[in-house]
């Protein structure tokens, strides 16, 4: 306890309680301590909550005291009910929870809780000591010492000779090989089958104009034009367009300017001057709308069908049949 100025009053009440710690709660007595501890019977593995109250006047002010595990007790948490009034004075719990680990005797020792008090001959002075609480002794039990918790406990029964059932392990050995040997037949029969050689027929390439009308239906489904947007339309367009110079004359139209395929044409003798020229106009007007150099004066879908139409290769003839 710490050496502290007290009235003589209240130093002979403290050091009447440091002495006598009571086990119970008397009204006449400043600060007062008490404690318990729950359930009444305890085993190994029981949780055993350890409780510490003080009763005291409204000028003083008890704290949480610090408790150290003893032997055969494992701490688990703590806690503090809220504050209660009785008969006047103010009551605090402080409450501590423990696993219990050993069978026997255990004890919690006094725990010094220490306390604030205000100075009545010198007001606004605080006056620090500490009041013991009592120790407190659980019993803890065997299970094997509680009444009717030996019964069904018997001696291992020695170990019995159990001859192995050779005849199971035959007969499932034979079922085994059975069934290996039935997947074997079956694998052979699958593996001996006659292969069909009918193959399908693979899915024809269209050709670059056949490819070429089929993407021009699209766009034209898509009526961007009645929506607004031109661009989008133009750019589509050209992209057909440009593909299917590529597909047609074999050379990377799609990645070439305007310049370069014109370039190309004109020493190019598989087409006509008057194709070269149409396919200049076209990639010519589907630039400038599309990069928003010009507004669209007329849509350019059809001078790319009657391009394509009239670049068409003649169709083979005919073998002549006897």
């Amino acid at each position: 306890m710490m050496n502290v100025t007290l009235p003589i009053k209240t130093a002979f009440l403290l050091a009447f309680l440091f002495c006598f710690p009571p086990f119970s709660i008397a009204d006449e007595n400043p600060v007062s301590v008490s404690t318990r501890i729950t359930p009444d019977i305890f085993t190994l593995g029981d949780i055993a909550t350890y409780t510490i109250t003080v009763q005291h006047d409204a000028d003083i002010h008890p704290a949480a005291p610090e408790i150290e595990p003893q032997k055969g007790l494992e701490f688990i948490e703590k806690g503090e009910n809220p504050p209660q009034q009785k008969n006047g004075q103010r009551v605090h719990e402080y409450w501590y929870k423990f696993r219990i680990d050993d069978v026997g005797k255990l004890t919690l020792p006094s725990v010094p809780v220490p306390f604030s008090a205000s100075g009545k001959k010198e007001p606004g002075k605080t006056i620090q000591g500490t009041i013991l609480a009592p120790e407190v002794n659980l019993a803890v039990q065997s299970l094997l010492g509680i009444s009717g918790s030996q019964e069904g406990i018997h001696d291992i029964k020695p170990l019995e000779d159990y001859p192995l059932p050779w005849m199971d392990y035959f007969w499932m050995a034979l079922g085994a090989l059975a069934l290996l040997g039935l997947l074997y037949f079956l694998w052979c029969k699958w593996k001996s089958r006659p292969m069909s050689l009918i193959l399908p027929s693979p899915t024809p390439a269209l050709t670059a104009e056949q490819l070429a009308f089929k993407e021009l239906d699209a766009l034209k489904n898509k009526g961007w034009l009645q929506l607004g947007r031109i661009q989008d339309h133009f750019f589509e367009l050209s992209e057909i367009f440009r593909r299917y110079l590529e597909n047609r004359y074999q050379f990377p139209a799609r990645e070439w300017t305007t310049e370069e395929i014109t370039a190309h044409f004109k020493h190019f003798p598989a087409l006509s001057d008057n194709l070269k020229l149409k396919a200049r106009s076209i990639l010519t007007q589907t630039d400038q709308v599309k990069f928003a150099k010009a507004e669209m004066a007329a849509d350019e879908m059809q001078s790319v069908i009657n391009f394509i139409q009239e670049a068409q290769p003649p169709a083979p003839e005919p073998a002549n049949q006897p």
